[in-house]
């Protein structure tokens, strides 16, 4: 049952490299596997509860330039004078500040200067320099945007990520960024290109701002930078100019944390809050100066059709003390970005959600100790998990692993409701089901080598209850040598020599005998929940004890030797009517049994690559001695002393003599087996034993004459054993010329065993 080392080593391997390719993709996050897993977690919180309104219901109002827009007014882009149009019509309804997200880069097509380099060389006619001078007194939608946008509390967009049409100047700064702690410019994401809007626009307007960076319609949005760098300078978010414009910002103050000995636990150092000087307004943002974006459901999103406020529809509400988001949805294909909500949103509605979370003060926020957190739930849970696996069977150390996932599942849950925390219990619980499935997959492997060495070792050994209750139990076999106490029955046939000889020439005949003979004393052993440890020969020797504990082992390995006495009439049976086939004589055969009790060592034993289980120690010596020499004795059972100590006030034993070895030398007595209980209590079986003890009262005091004289009595009681008196008065006869010495205990030495 032991695995081989290439096994032991997978299975402590396996499970653990789990545990440590999780913390190294939580680490690294090769791939983006980590975050991917991460942001689903989060845009399923966010879908379970969506980001609730204030109590003065949305901050910003998004004026979509749509599909609807389009059929009416023609595709984006549209002339300025329709921009004027519609930027004047948001400041009639109220509108705090008027955000135009999409950057203004190109000049209008249907300006007078434009108009002319279309038209240029005008035809040659009389009337061609008036035509000319008429079309330069026409309004320069150019110049009055210009002076919209100044005489209006505005804010117009760059680009970062895409490249500029002509050369590339830095955008107009409005506010002024400060940092606090440490320079921002080391976190905030770098962007080497942008696109600007037109100067004049950027001059005239109140604040200028980054709008969403470039990226392929279709890709989810969940974050967005509060802060860019371009070439080295700070610029804030177009939704930062809004609320800084809206309420009267003077610049921004930009909180960094950082540790100043380097040592950054439970804090993770980069950009923690962007604050609007001379307001209340600050935004809680990520270590890279991104506000994680929180949406909510459709009460959250007021939205208005741009073709609708510039026909001054009826059904438009106020924007009384809302800060108007101008963006574009189509220009002839959808401009679109997916959103954790589920909901497709354009660039200027996820600048409207942005706003609202910041006046509303709801931020989502990843704690500096998040990450660690997790990375120690990984590796905390892995080792609980694996030795949950290895102490319980795998229904239940599966069951406690869900129940340790669910509580991270729910921990999560509960910082994300209750603190707006972001924490991911995603890879752990994955990295900790597969360390489960991967531990349980080495067990049942490991189960399934025990079951085969089980049955290769137990299978003939015990009993289909005894094989069921080690295979659900593999414990119960100790790999290693253990010291138990055992009762060990070896049983060798008397009598088998003589009648071999007849069989020498028939194999089959031979083996058959020997079949018959071990056979229904294997079962027997196995029904008393014994154990057949081996047969050597005619010889069989059976345990109890080994491999699992068998409550009064003694009495059922005495019981089995009593039982097996009694089945041996059924070979004898067919040896003499074979003998009478054969016209031979009959030889009947008798048992020789020996049985002794004591502490024995079990286990694995012989080679490291083939092992094999089995019993060895004094117990097994000294029954098999016994055996042997039983047929001197002359009854058929012999037992130890440590059995007699187990058994004797139950069953019928009787002295016959007191064994010395190098190891005892002392002596140890043996005693004959003659019945069980019932016979125990026999009158005649108690006088027969009170005789016995005469005989060896007189026989160990070496008074010799008593000695016979008690011998003689006993062989007029019922349950008399000649064949023992025969050899007592033999060896009586042989002190007598040769005297044992005074200080002989009675004892009969019989070598080293």
């Amino acid at each position: 049952m032991d695995s081989t080392p290439a096994f032991r080593r997978l299975s402590a391997i396996l499970p653990g490299l789990v545990l440590v390719l999780s913390l190294a993709l939580s680490i690294y996050d090769f791939g983006g596997v980590a975050t991917a897993l991460r942001d689903q977690v989060f845009d399923t919180y966010q879908r379970i509860e969506p980001r609730q309104a204030g109590p003065d219901g949305p901050n910003a109002v998004y004026i979509d330039i749509g599909t609807e827009s389009a059929r009416r007014f023609g595709a984006w882009p549209w002339p300025r004078k329709r921009l004027v149009d519609l930027v004047e019509a948001a400041r009639a309804r109220g509108a705090s500040a008027i955000l135009i997200d999409m950057p203004l880069d190109e000049e209008d097509p249907t300006s007078t200067g434009e108009l002319l380099k279309l038209w240029t060389p005008l035809p040659y006619t009389p009337d061609a320099d008036a035509f000319r001078a008429g079309l330069m007194e026409l309004p320069d939608h150019e110049q009055n945007f210009a002076a919209l946008l100044a005489s209006t509390p505005s804010v117009v967009s760059f680009i970062p990520g895409k490249a500029a049409f002509d050369d590339v100047r830095m955008p107009v700064a409005h506010g002024a960024v400060a940092s606090e702690g440490s320079d921002a410019r080391h976190y905030v994401p770098n962007y080497p290109l942008w696109r600007p809007s037109l100067a004049a626009f950027e001059t005239a307007a109140r604040g200028v701002g980054a709008t969403l960076p470039e990226r392929a319609p279709g890709t989810t949005v969940r974050e967005l930078p509060m802060l860019v760098n371009l070439g080295g300078m700070l610029y804030p978010s177009n939704v930062m100019e809004a609320l800084r414009v809206a309420h009267g910002g003077a610049g921004y103050r930009v909180r960094v944390v950082e540790s100043e000995t380097g040592f950054t636990l439970g804090m993770e150092p980069g950009v923690e809050r962007i604050a609007i000087d001379g307001t209340a307004l600050a935004a809680n943002t990520g270590v890279n100066g991104t506000l994680r974006l929180y949406f909510g459901g459709p009460e959250t999103r007021l939205a208005i059709s741009a073709g609708k406020l510039l026909d001054g529809s009826t059904d438009v509400p106020s924007l009384e003390g809302h800060i108007a988001v101008i963006g574009v949805s189509a220009n002839g294909t959808e401009r679109l970005y997916n959103t954790p909500a589920g909901v497709p949103l354009a660039a200027g509605a996820i600048a409207a959600n942005a706003i609202d979370q910041i006046v509303d003060g709801t931020f989502l926020v990843r704690p500096g100790w998040a990450t660690a957190a997790e990375q120690l739930f990984i590796f905390a849970g892995g080792i609980l998990v694996v030795m949950l696996l290895s102490l319980f069977r795998f229904r239940w150390g599966f069951i406690l692993t869900l129940i340790l996932v669910g509580g991270g599942c729910y921990a999560s849950w509960w910082a994300f409701d209750t603190h707006r925390w972001l924490i991911d219990p995603s890879l752990a619980g994955l990295t900790l089901i597969v360390a489960s499935l991967t531990c349980a997959l080495m067990v049942k492997l490991h189960s399934e080598e025990q079951t085969r060495f089980i049955d290769a070792q137990f299978e003939r050994r015990l009993s289909s209850s005894g094989l069921s209750k080690v295979h659900a139990h593999p414990r119960l076999i100790q790999a290693e040598g253990q010291l138990k106490p055992v009762t060990s029955v070896v049983v060798g046939l008397r009598g088998f020599n003589i009648i071999s000889d007849r069989y020498l020439e028939d194999p089959k005949a031979y083996a058959d005998i020997l079949n018959r003979f071990f056979s229904p004393m294997s079962k027997i052993v196995q029904d008393r929940n014994g154990m057949v440890d081996r047969t050597v020969g005619d010889t069989l020797y059976a345990v109890w004890n080994a491999p699992f504990d068998v409550h009064e082992h003694a009495s059922k390995g005495c019981d089995a030797a009593l039982r097996m006495v009694e089945n041996l009439e059924s070979l004898n049976e067919f040896l003499e009517e074979d003998a009478r086939r054969q016209h031979l004589s009959h030889v009947p055969l008798s048992l020789s049994i020996g049985i002794d009790t004591g502490l024995a060592i079990t286990g694995n034993m012989g080679a490291i690559l083939r092992f094999d289980y089995g019993v060895l120690g004094e117990p097994v010596s000294f029954a098999a001695h016994l055996q042997k020499n039983a047929r001197n004795y002359g009854p058929a059972i012999i037992v130890g002393e440590g059995t007699q100590r187990a058994v004797g006030d139950r069953y019928a034993l009787l002295e016959i003599d007191l064994i010395s070895t190098p190891r005892h030398p002392e002596g140890r007595r043996i005693f004959a087996l003659l019945g069980d209980p019932i016979m125990r209590a026999n009158p005649k079986f108690r006088a027969l034993q009170e005789a016995h003890a005469l005989i060896f009262s007189a026989y160990r005091h070496q008074r010799w004459a008593d000695a016979r004289a008690a011998i003689g009595e006993c062989r007029k009681l019922n349950g008399a054993i000649p064949t023992l008196y025969d050899f007592y008065e033999t060896r009586i006869a042989q002190y007598e010329t040769n005297s044992p010495g005074e200080h002989w205990n009675g004892s009969w030495f019989a070598g080293r065993i």
